[in-house]
C-alpha cells in the first residue's frame, strides 16, 4: 500500500504522541497533569493536520483506552474527507 508523505508524517507524528501518552500515564496515572498531558498531544496533532482531525482524536481516544485512562473510548464521526 502506498502512503503520501503527509500520511507517513502524520503516522510518525501520532507515533510519537503514543510514546509520549505512555510517560505520561506511566508518571501521572489518570490524574490531571496526564489529561493536560494528552489534551497539548491533542491540540499539537491537530493544528499539524488540520484534515485529519477527527482521525487523530479518535486514534488518541483509543490510545487512552488502550493505556486504560477511560474504560470506553468516546469516537467522533469521520468526516467523508477522513474516511
Amino acid at each position: 500500500m502506498l502512503t503520501t508523505p503527509n500520511q507517513d508524517s502524520s503516522r510518525r507524528s501520532l507515533q510519537h504522541a503514543g510514546e509520549q501518552l505512555r510517560q505520561q500515564y506511566a508518571r501521572h496515572r489518570c490524574s490531571a497533569p496526564f489529561w493536560d498531558a494528552y489534551h497539548q498531544v491533542q491540540r499539537e496533532l491537530v493544528a499539524a493536520f488540520p484534515e485529519r482531525q477527527a482521525e487523530l482524536c479518535n486514534r488518541l481516544a483509543v490510545f487512552a483506552q488502550r493505556l486504560g485512562a477511560v474504560e470506553k473510548a468516546q469516537l467522533l464521526e469521520l468526516a467523508d474527507s477522513e474516511v
